[in-house]
């Protein structure tokens, strides 16, 4: 923004500076490209798109829009125009880019003797345009600075955009998870046994599941979740699938109250708050951990928030209240809390708090993975038979196998391969699992961890290392828990092992940000916001897109799946496909196929039949020959399917 001055409104000679020629020129090609991508057939993935237009007619197109934002900027003089005209092109494309990109680029991979097909990175594409992007946006925060130091948004503007932000968060997650189970495409793990779970909590008021080790079993003998009851009564008052994937969205967009109170607490200006908002609302990994369905890890991004809020506020009694409701999620909640405990202690000399909290959440640690271990032996005797079932194994820490040397030691020995050979510990940063792939065991590359932390870090600017204070890195520690494992589904932001994660990251962002002078701030933050956006709309809205035109398209052949389900009597026992589970999950006992008929060269039912089984003629023959050998008889045919009954059932 250059000074002002009583001139004449249009003014040739300033806006046909040097500087500005070459930013309008640029700016013009960039609006040619738009259009070029707006209004041409094809896409633009492909070497021959738009590869037939004139280059006459590009340089006359561009040299018109030339002349265009040359009379703009002749009659804003006063204003750096020509930026405004570069961002606003280089944003259309770098949305249509990302919205319209499909990889359909494939490489040859050599396993032993074998070539196989797969398909490349698209993370690389990614990057390639936030790098890109980036360029132009700071050359538009430079050029406008004055200009943004004498933007004042209202108070309440702010507070208005901020929950809209949360609310089109919410929407976006929740209706896509719901398109997902209405679709049909939300598996038994992890979604249909936490229906079948809320099921019996609001009948019984105990967290009963069939399906999760094929017997009817407390699903807190895999993980201990009390704080599940939280979302009991939601579930009571509207007894449906999809109140858990509501409410698994509106939980996740509360975290922007807390986080928005803490930087609020540190005075941010109402202009920082928005883009703080944005950035939680299109975090890309707390939309993406939806997308595997309704988790209890959900509980942990917006408790550990209130958490550190309330700490901040020095609120003590209401930072245990929410401590205790974190550790009630799942077991493993305890290492958050004692990650902040230590942070309390090192970072902010808080030794009483610090102290009470590592005692209280070791202590309940210890006392959690007792009564896992003691449960499954209890129950494993319970149920013990001669048919092979799922393990009931207690507590997972086979996770981290890759650091345990003796596996009776537990997740101690992974703290002993730490403290006694803190090499090998480094060779884990990148060491990644295998996937299997049509038969083949492949190694998954070990950039995945790389781009997971990008993808952590990146949408927050770098922001968590921009500080004096290196205690602060304290926060970042928790992200080891994700790179240090080969366990694949935890460092792939596909699933839901990093919302405690998030809120350490978010936390340490919001610390640090006072401390950032305006300016390098406001690039930062900028950065932080469009790497988050390029993120959401290239991963997170084509999942949207994906499954709300899946819907569109087979509505009627959900619906009738879904008929023919309703057709069977409530309480009887069923054994479905893992896809159908979470709809006929509102029983006592309901059994996944994969589980409850044995796989290998000899199908057999296991010992405890159930009244029904749902077979799908096209791909259930090998258990519906089980069922039958076992004496059940078609009880009623649909299109593609056959209900099978029980000969115990009249």
């Amino acid at each position: 923004m250059t000074k002002k001055t009583n001139a004449s409104p249009f003014q040739l000679k300033p806006a046909l500076t040097r500087e500005r020629n070459i930013c309008r020129a640029i700016a013009a090609w960039t609006l040619y490209a738009l259009g070029v991508l707006l209004f041409t057939e094809g896409d633009f993935f492909d070497l021959s798109f738009a590869q037939d237009t004139s280059l006459a007619v590009m340089l006359l197109a561009i040299a018109a829009l030339f002349c265009g934002l040359t009379a703009v900027n002749a009659l804003l003089h006063e204003y750096e125009t020509d930026s405004w005209f570069l961002l606003l092109g280089a944003t259309g494309c770098v949305i249509r880019w990302l919205a319209t990109y499909e990889n359909d680029i494939v490489v040859d991979v050599k396993i032993g003797s074998s070539t196989m097909k797969m398909n490349s990175d698209e993370t690389l594409f990614l990057l390639a345009v936030i790098l890109a992007y980036s360029l132009f946006l700071f050359y538009f925060l430079q050029k406008n600075d004055l200009l943004f130091d004498s933007l004042k948004l209202h108070s309440g503007v702010a507070m208005g955009i901020v929950a809209a932000l949360g609310l089109i968060s919410a929407v976006v997650i929740a209706v896509t998870t719901c398109m997902r189970y209405l679709t049909f495409t939300s598996p038994n793990f992890d979604f249909g046994l936490f229906v079948n779970m809320f099921h019996n909590m609001k009948e019984t008021g105990l967290p009963l599941i069939s399906s999760e080790r094929d017997v009817l079993l407390s699903h807190f003998v895999v993980h201990i979740s009390p704080t599940c009851y939280l979302l009991l009564p939601f579930y009571a008052l509207f007894p449906s699938a999809m109140t858990l994937q509501i409410g698994q969205a509106v939980l996740l967009a509360s975290g922007i109250i807390p986080a928005i109170l803490i930087a609020r607490h540190y005075k941010l200006s109402n202009l920082t708050q928005v883009a703080v908002a944005l950035i939680y609302a299109t975090f890309p990994v707390t939309s993406m951990g939806c997308f595997y369905d309704f988790h209890e890890n959900c509980f942990l991004l917006p408790l550990l928030l209130w958490v550190f809020y309330f700490f901040e506020k020095e609120k003590y009694l209401w930072m245990y209240v929410f401590a205790v409701l974190t550790l009630g999620v799942k077991e493993d909640a305890a290492i958050y809390i004692l990650f902040f405990a230590l942070f309390l202690i090192v970072a902010r000399k808080k030794y009483l708090h610090g102290t009470v909290l590592a005692l209280g959440a070791a202590a309940y640690f210890l006392i959690a993975l007792a009564i896992l271990e003691g449960s499954a032996a209890y129950w494993a005797d319970f149920y013990a038979t001669d048919t092979p079932r799922p393990s009931i194994s207690g507590p997972m820490v086979n996770r981290f196998n890759n650091l345990i040397y003796d596996k009776e030691k537990g997740l101690l020995g992974a703290i002993l391969t730490a403290l006694k050979n803190p090499g090998f510990l480094l060779t884990q940063f990148f060491s990644t699992d295998k996937a299997y792939l049509d038969s083949w065991f492949i190694e998954i590359s070990p950039w995945a961890k790389v781009v997971y932390v990008l993808h952590m870090l990146l949408p927050v600017g770098m922001i968590p290392f921009v500080t004096k204070k290196q205690s602060r890195w304290l926060l970042l520690a928790p992200i080891l828990l994700n790179v240090l494992t080969t366990y694949k589904y935890q460092y792939s932001i596909n699933f839901q092992y990093h919302f405690g994660i998030s809120a350490f990251v978010i936390y340490a962002m919001l610390l640090n940000l006072p401390d950032i002078q305006p300016i390098p701030r406001r690039r930062l933050l900028a950065f932080g916001a469009a790497a988050s956006c390029c993120m959401y709309i290239f991963m997170v809205l084509p999942k949207y897109n994906q499954y709300t035109e899946l819907w569109a398209d087979r509505k009627d052949y959900y619906q009738a799946i879904e008929a023919m389900l309703d057709d069977l009597p409530e309480d009887a026992s069923l054994s479905v496909p893992s896809s159908y589970l979470a709809h006929v999950a509102d029983r006592r006992e309901v059994y996944e196929h994969t589980y409850h008929v044995l796989n290998g060269e000899k199908n057999q039912l296991k010992e405890h039949d159930v009244d029904y089984a749902v077979i799908r003629t096209n791909a259930d023959a090998k258990y519906r020959k089980a069922f039958e050998e076992k004496g059940y008889t078609v009880w009623a045919e649909y299109d593609g399917h056959v209900i099978l009954k029980s000969p115990h059932v009249e």
